[in-house]
């Protein structure tokens, strides 16, 4: 009995193993041809994924081919001490320790022991170098041991991107920057931001392979998507004006003590930015490019904005040029509040033309005032038709929106119209005023301002030149584009002009002085001084604005005086650069110059001559 009883148990275990048995078949059968592909898929995500392969950045140029912004490709070297087998490990290691410590110039003895100490942690990642070129790469790769690949010598290699900028700190803010923020949106400042899009290229992919510790590994010849590497820029800025106004203006700024600054240079014709330079002053008493003043900062233009009005008048044809104006002393008076000359007492009695030369308030708003105080709409709306009122580029983020109040604005009031004749009220960046001027020098035409020439895929004939954009083929008409050069010729060059000082033997200049109160509504009024014109007078090839806010007022603060001098420089030094031609003729100069015991038998021998200074 007691035996069927075991044989009966022994049949009920063997049953069980049977069927726990086929059970264990089943699901072994089901997981590898059922759901195989699942699992190994699940494995394959803990151990392997796909990372990103950044293509090179494209380079950003200046007109004339320096490099303004430019990627480098390095590489980190790393060592998996794991996947070296321990006969190659002990065979090679100490002159492996050799190679190294002369790539990195350090004791091998202490590179050795280091690779030691790896090896017997079982550290899958030990840097060996970083911050190397492809040459040092490529001799790293035939060390002891890493020369039989990432597999068997255990060496992974990992290439980076920088991105450098040449130049250091010149026209920094308007080459400006770009990131990634933690949502994968791209952020940014200047040319890097602004035309990101042609700079960025297309990511490649490559896989890798989780080792130990949350590192992964990089499998070789596993690139799955070959990255595209982003165009190149060339910009419309000339690296040798950029200088010259760098220099010239920073020196300015940290002689007055200013606050901050910005200059512009813009080619007439082409609206194409040759330079553009900003400084702030920092906590340490330091200026740097802290903010693209020059765009993204809108002033009040004082008495830059004059002209503007004037030049409205002049094309509503409501004034002439000789009708005389009493500046009233120097005082008017507007529901209480006063509009005031820098000269006490006034200048009297003048016309149009000196109320402009001399930067006259009174004369200015008296002016426009008799014929526009029951029309007001009519002067604003030809400022709207100037485009005054209008952003002038579109590419460079952080452009204001200029203010120019209209009469269908819920706060005009009576102190409107008078208060912006001159220049307050009023919102424009220096980009913007420049604009307008730069449209006087090129007879009328208003020209997009232009940072980009052009685009291109190095290693291919791809070349997009971007041409000049016209915003209004005219916004004067001849006989008013005549008188406003006439005016901002005579404030260099006649002897009542506010800029007089800075007429140049060398060339003519064109131009208006500005010099607006800021903070006027607290005890300590400041100033922002500026210049705004174009140059030579007579053919206007470059156009030119400084801007220099808050000069220390113990030193002075007159645009003539601080802003003109800048433009007077930056202009002669442009110049300085195109040979001045003269052509003499042979007789006369046989004539007039005495050549002792030289013969002249040719013109290659004049030329000799004058060369060496005869």
């Amino acid at each position: 009995m007691n035996n069927n009883k075991f044989v009966l148990k022994l049949y009920g275990f063997a049953t069980a193993f049977l069927l726990f048995g086929l059970f264990i078949g089943y699901k072994l059968f089901h997981i590898q041809f059922v759901d195989g592909d699942k699992y190994r898929q699940l494995g394959e995500d803990k151990t392997l994924k796909y990372s990103t392969v950044n293509p090179q950045r494209g380079n950003i140029y200046s007109f004339d081919g320096s490099l303004l912004a430019t990627s480098t490709i390095m590489y980190d070297v790393y060592f998996d001490s794991k996947t070296v087998k321990k006969k190659l490990f002990d065979s090679e290691v100490y002159n492996l320790s050799k190679k190294i410590a002369e790539l990195k110039s350090v004791d091998k003895n202490i590179v050795h022991n280091s690779l030691i100490s790896a090896r017997n942690s079982g550290n899958r990642y030990y840097s060996i170098i970083k911050n190397i070129g492809k040459e040092d790469v490529d001799r790293v790769k035939s060390f002891p041991i890493f020369k039989h690949g990432s597999i068997k010598g255990g060496i992974i290699v990992e290439k980076k991107i920088n991105r450098e900028f040449p130049l250091g700190k010149v026209a920094e803010r308007t080459i400006g920057y770009e990131r990634i923020d933690e949502n994968g949106n791209y952020r940014g400042v200047g040319l890097e931001h602004a035309f990101g899009k042609y700079l960025r290229g297309q990511d490649g992919y490559m896989l890798k392979r989780k080792i130990s510790n949350g590192q992964w590994k990089t499998l070789d010849n596993e690139l799955k998507k070959e990255p595209i590497n982003g165009l190149d820029i060339i910009t419309t800025i000339d690296s040798e004006i950029q200088d010259i106004v760098h220099d010239y203006l920073l020196e300015q700024t940290e002689k007055y003590d200013a606050h901050h600054s910005s200059a512009i240079v813009m080619e007439v014709q082409t609206g194409d930015i040759k330079a553009i330079s900003n400084f702030g002053l920092t906590e340490n008493g330091k200026y740097y490019e802290k903010l693209n003043y020059a765009i993204g900062e809108g002033i009040e233009p004082g008495s830059t904005f004059k002209l503007i009005a004037i030049a409205a008048a002049l094309e509503d044809q409501v004034i002439d040029t000789l009708r005389k104006v009493d500046t009233s002393g120097g005082i008017l008076d507007f529901y209480g509040f006063k509009v005031r000359d820098s000269r006490k007492g006034g200048y009297g009695k003048i016309n149009v033309m000196d109320a402009i030369r001399l930067s006259s308030n009174t004369g200015v708003v008296k002016i426009i005032d008799s014929v526009y105080n029951k029309n007001s709409k009519k002067f604003v709306d030809r400022l709207y038709n100037f485009g005054i009122a209008n952003p002038v580029i579109s590419s460079i983020k952080g452009e204001p929106k200029p203010k120019i109040p209209h009469p269908n604005d819920d706060n005009w009031n009576g102190l409107s119209l008078p208060w912006m004749t001159y220049g307050y009220g009023v919102n424009m960046t220096p980009l913007q005023i420049l604009t307008f001027y730069n449209a006087i020098a090129n007879e009328g035409e208003v020209v997009k301002p232009k940072f980009i020439h052009s685009t291109r895929k190095f290693g291919t004939n791809y070349n997009k030149i971007y041409p000049k954009q016209i915003l209004n083929k005219s916004i004067f008409s001849i006989n008013t584009n005549k008188l406003l050069k006439k005016m901002l010729y005579d404030v260099v060059h006649h002897e009542n002009g506010t800029a007089k000082n800075i007429k140049s033997k060398h060339l003519k200049l064109s131009g208006k002085t500005g010099t607006a109160q800021v903070d006027y509504a607290k005890d300590s009024i400041n100033y922002i001084s500026s210049f705004v014109g174009y140059f030579p007078s007579d053919k206007p090839k470059y156009s030119c604005i400084i801007v220099i806010n808050k000069p220390n007022k113990t030193k002075g603060y007159y645009g003539n005086t601080v802003a003109a001098p800048v433009f007077k420089r930056i202009a002669e030094k442009i110049f300085s650069k195109y040979p001045k031609v003269e052509k003499y003729n042979l007789h006369e100069l046989n004539k007039n110059i005495k050549l002792s015991k030289i013969q002249i038998k040719n013109s290659s021998n004049l030329d000799k001559i004058v060369s060496n200074g005869t």
